[in-house]
């Protein structure tokens, strides 16, 4: 900015500038018009309570700790950048403004000074030095970043840097061993959090197998199996988000209570029966087949029905869903898991029917209870090999 656009303002304050007298600053026009603006409580503008050296807390502080490292260095408050050109300084009004305040105590002077060093030592750390007391994280960087300029400000007295020696040693001592016990607590507190989510697995499969020894209903009432499979999804693998509630959404036709949005943005169905229920029959006119239970033939036609009606709804059930739930999914070529009832004390052929029934449906699979637990297994074997993987790497 040209010098001569610069408004000079004297500042005079005998009760609050003491010493210093009268200040001579400078303010770019776009200062000057906000401070003329602004109002006081009392009614006065910033400007005239500025000329009393009144409308920043440390205002006095700073002058005074620009003139003590250059006395005819031209302070000039400004909208821009704080920053330093020649013989001129160039003071972000709010930036000080806000800095002072955020710093300013009770203990007026030295915190003042000190709300001045701290601003003048981010902006210029070469030619204004920090030296409060609080240590705060820019503090710390700072000193990263000129940590040899400050050793060679360090008193040359042989006692100091004899101090500043058995001081280093001692921190570097205090780190190294802060590092092993960090070390040892963030092994101990994965450990925990391992164990405590192996606990949570465990707990919630015996607590499913618990409940296939009692009856309760479908999908009715807070105990409902619909209920607990729903608040148990896991069980199904990490295949899947958390589940949509057709009673949240708008949509036309039928479909199932729960839908299971994919980790890559499709939506499978799963149709909930009892595990009480049969899952396959044998034939008796032919031995050593099997066909579809009664209980089972209903679910899968209920499944067929479910399925058309979404992909003849789509796009409707498609915006629903991204109204409601706000993810963006595929409703193509929807899969459906059909669970129901188990397979305590199956025969090798019983095994091998379901598999063979199951291939001849087409994008429909029906699990057991049985097949859900060993599942949920499964996933906490897997857990357990990929916490030890990563803790072998780690150390």
């Amino acid at each position: 900015m040209n010098n001569n656009e610069l408004i000079l303002v004297k500042v005079k304050n005998n009760r609050s500038l003491g010493k210093l007298g009268e200040i001579t600053v400078f303010l770019t026009p776009k200062i000057k018009i906000y401070l003329d603006k602004e109002k006081s409580k009392t009614g006065e503008t910033l400007f005239t309570l500025f000329t009393r050296g009144m409308a920043m807390r440390g205002f006095k502080h700073l002058v005074e700790k620009i003139r003590e490292n250059d006395s005819k260095c031209n302070i000039v408050f400004t909208d821009g950048n704080t920053e330093k050109s020649n013989n001129q300084i160039f003071i972000n009004y709010e930036d000080y403004k806000k800095s002072a305040s955020d710093r300013f105590f009770p203990f007026y002077r030295e915190v003042g000074l000190d709300a001045a060093s701290y601003f003048l030592n981010q902006h210029f750390p070469q030619s204004y030095v920090y030296n409060g007391k609080a240590v705060s994280e820019s503090d710390i960087k700072t000193v990263d970043k000129n940590f040899s300029q400050i050793i060679d400000r360090v008193p040359k007295k042989g006692k100091n840097k004899k101090v500043l020696i058995d001081q280093a040693s001692k921190i570097i001592t205090e780190l190294s061993t802060q590092k092993k016990l960090l070390k040892q607590e963030i092994q101990d507190l994965e450990t925990l959090r391992k164990n405590s989510n192996i606990f949570f697995f465990k707990s919630r499969i015996e607590e499913l197998k618990v409940r296939l020894t009692k009856k309760y209903h479908e999908t009715r009432g807070k105990n409902s199996w619909q209920r607990w499979i729903y608040d148990n999804n896991w069980l199904f693998g990490i295949n899947y988000q958390q589940p949509i509630e057709k009673q949240k959404i708008n949509i036309p036709g039928s479909m199932p209570d729960f839908s299971f949005p994919t980790i890559d943005g499709f939506l499978d169905i799963l149709e909930i029966k009892l595990p009480t229920m049969d899952i396959i029959t044998p034939d008796h006119s032919h031995v050593g087949c099997f066909s579809w239970s009664s209980d089972t033939n209903k679910a899968i036609g209920q499944v067929v029905n479910y399925l058309t009606n979404i992909e003849l709804y789509q796009l409707h059930i498609k915006d629903e869903i991204k109204r409601v739930y706000g993810l963006d999914l595929y409703l193509i070529k929807p899969r459906a898991i059909i669970l129901i009832g188990n397979k305590n004390n199956w025969t090798s052929e019983q095994h091998k029917a379901l598999r063979n029934l199951n291939y001849s449906l087409h994008g429909i699979e029906v699990l057991s209870y049985t097949d859900l637990i060993n599942r949920g297994l499964e996933i906490i074997e897997n857990y357990n090999k990929k916490y030890e993987s990563t803790t072998r790497v780690s150390v």
